[in-house]
């Protein structure tokens, strides 16, 4: 090890350190207390308070400039030769001070050469400004002149200060390392300085968080988000919090975990375990308090849940209109142990309660069902008795052949009256539904002077067969068959039943009164005033008349009556019906054939998905004699609408 000697002039003090740091340390202090005199470096009145880190750099300074020491140390070792033997050592400590010179002094603390700046990723790290690593060095060499200078003290505790903003604020950026590096050179220079033991304290905490999220970390890897008991993701990373709590590494973590619990929770809602899905939402609601996924993930299980139940229901619903009873029963189970959805619950208890009780309903009776989510009722139905008839016939047009045996085995109910303008209004104010002529802005209404169907614009639903605004109990016109399939849909979800459109052979079979004839009164034109027909006495506002009609019948309508308003006491239904073969056509379920061959016998819609053309039954106010028999048949486009064609319902048992 190679010696040197530090010098000071303190008031005339001379310091003198040999053979190293740690000795040169250890005779500073000795002497300074041996001396008994006041001039000692940054001393006060009665304490010796010589900063350690001036010392230490004195010794770094010495130690740096090895050539200066060497050459010091021949000449101070030759003095002291020639006077040592025959001077006693406080009369050579004094003269020895008197001896040195100013360039002795100078050689002594020459700066050394600036250091580089050595970048973190070499393995070494002083200041990350250069300007700062010099003006560092610039300072402590001043003050090794002159340990007394506070003005070099406080600039030198300013830059102190800087530095440790600096490492402050790496801290907050999450650059660890090089605050680590920073705050060891400050403790070696100024342990006492404000904010370092803060700041000591920082990164002890910093660190301590580090290894928790590293543990957190490996346990989120391996899947152990809440178990086993502390040793688990979230354990780790609660630790972490409580250490740190506004530790963005922390918050992420914490969030990540938060993530991971709500995919699990939306896992379990898509594989219809709810219970579990609650569960996890549950401990996911704990991690943070940050609820805005929670709640999304809340509402994201909830519409599964509510659609998974509107399933259930629908289920329920098919098995009861197919007689599955106890199927229906299983799925209203499943609704139960679903929870939360007693409505729908009771709803449906109600269904089939009355479901399995419509065996015993008789032939002819009427009954409407409650519309149940907004109120009111649906239009009457009638209940038609099963049985057998011929449908179509020998005598007809080619499309009524061939004449074939059909066989209604289940009875069914059909809507006693047509869907009025009121009915139809009552779906359109709680749909928003359009229909095709709302679409498309036009119909075609008859034309009195012409004689004849035209278009017109701005003609809908709510206006009748003139195109003029139409009275609530007219029956609905303006409407194709896509509009009255929307119509008994909406019906059957508004009461829970099974609403339809009637099949061709159930319109037959009730026009034809189960098959007594070619009109539900029998043959030939009817002796009363059974329903708007196109009678010989009938006569329009501008005293039209029909060229051909029912011989010596008149019912005073030219246009559609109201639906149902003729009645007769004398001559009625016998399946208690009204205008099932005059006043309007109405729609059917079936697609078009242009014959019976292949047709349903079990008195079924005969459905061809995506067909063109369907079916509409029934003559209209217009319909000659001959279009008005139970078994004529009208073959149109499902687009078509106009002023001749509206809707009956129909409903399964």
């Amino acid at each position: 090890m190679f010696s040197c000697t530090c010098r000071y002039r303190a008031s005339g003090l001379r310091l003198q350190a040999a053979q190293g740091y740690g000795d040169c340390v250890e005779e500073t202090l000795n002497m300074t207390e041996a001396s008994g005199k006041r001039n000692y470096m940054f001393a006060d009145r009665n304490t010796f308070k010589a900063p350690y880190w001036l010392i230490l750099f004195s010794a770094f300074v010495c130690m740096s400039h090895s050539s200066a020491q060497q050459q010091a140390k021949t000449i101070e070792s030759s003095r002291s030769a020639s006077t040592e033997s025959s001077e006693s050592p406080d009369k050579r400590r004094i003269e020895r001070l008197g001896e040195v010179t100013t360039d002795e002094w100078q050689m002594d603390l020459a700066l050394p050469r600036a250091a580089p700046v050595i970048s973190p990723d070499n393995g070494g790290f002083v200041l990350l400004d250069e300007d700062q690593n010099q003006r560092l060095r610039q300072l402590l060499s001043t003050l090794a002149t002159n340990p007394g200078d506070t003005e070099i003290l406080a600039q030198l505790n300013a830059l102190l200060t800087d530095v440790l903003a600096q490492a402050n604020s790496m801290m907050d950026a999450g650059f660890i390392e090089q605050a680590r590096q920073l705050l060891p050179l400050i403790q070696s220079i100024n342990p006492g300085l404000d904010g370092l033991s803060s700041a000591n304290a920082r990164l002890q905490i910093i660190n301590e968080v580090s290894e928790l999220l590293m543990a957190g970390n490996t346990a989120l890897e391996h899947q152990r988000i809440v178990q086993p008991e502390n040793s688990n993701a979230l354990y780790y990373f609660n630790q972490a919090f409580d250490k740190d709590p506004q530790n963005r590494l922390v918050q992420q973590a914490l969030a990540r975990v938060q993530d991971v619990l709500i995919e699990s929770a939306l896992e379990s809602a898509r594989e219809l375990d709810f219970e579990t899905a609650t569960a996890w939402l549950s401990q996911a609601a704990v991690v943070r308090e940050d609820q805005k996924r929670v709640e999304e993930a809340r509402n994201e299980v909830a519409k599964i849940e509510q659609e998974h139940a509107a399933e259930l229901e629908q289920k329920a619903i098919v098995a009861m209109d197919s007689g599955d009873f106890i199927l229906a029963d299983f799925n209203i189970i499943d609704l139960i142990a679903l929870g939360g959805q007693q409505a729908r619950v009771e709803f449906l208890r109600a269904r089939l309660k009355e479901a399995r009780f419509y065996g015993g309903f008789e032939p002819g009776q009427i009954i409407s069902d409650k519309l149940v989510r907004i109120g009111g009722k649906a239009p009457e139905i009638v209940i038609i008795a099963a049985g057998s008839f011929l449908m179509g016939s020998d005598d007809g047009y080619d499309n009524e052949k061939p004449q074939h045996r059909v066989t209604i085995e289940k009875g069914f109910g059909l809507g006693v009256r047509e869907v009025t303008v009121a009915e139809f209004r009552l779906f359109i104010e709680h749909t928003g539904y359009q229909t095709a002529a709302e679409q498309s802005g036009r119909s075609s209404i008859y034309d009195e002077a012409a004689g004849r169907l035209n278009n017109r614009e701005g003609v809908n639903w709510e206006y009748d067969y003139k195109g003029k605004k139409a009275n609530p109990d007219k029956p609905v016109l303006h409407v194709n068959v896509h509009d009255a399939l929307a119509y008994v849909q909406w019906l059957a979800r508004e009461t829970g039943k099974g609403y339809r459109l009637p099949s061709e052979a159930e319109y037959e079979y009730v026009a034809s009164a189960g098959g007594k004839g070619a009109y539900w009164w029998g043959d030939g034109s009817p002796s009363e005033v059974v329903e708007n027909l196109t009678g010989d006495r009938d006569n329009s506002p501008n005293k039209r008349q029909w060229t051909t009609g029912f011989k010596k019948y008149g019912d005073g309508h030219w246009g559609p009556a109201p639906a149902g308003s003729i009645v007769n006491d004398k001559k009625v239904h016998p399946m208690g019906v009204y205008d099932i073969t005059g006043n309007v056509s109405e729609w059917t379920e079936d697609c078009w054939h242009h014959n019976y061959i292949k047709a349903p016998v079990d008195g079924s819609a005969w459905i061809n998905p995506g067909c063109e053309r369907r079916v509409a039954r029934g003559g209209y106010w217009a319909s000659s004699p001959r279009q008005t028999r139970a078994a004529f048949r009208i073959s149109a486009k499902a687009e078509t609408y106009g002023p001749v064609v509206g809707i009956r319902i129909a409903r399964d048992l």
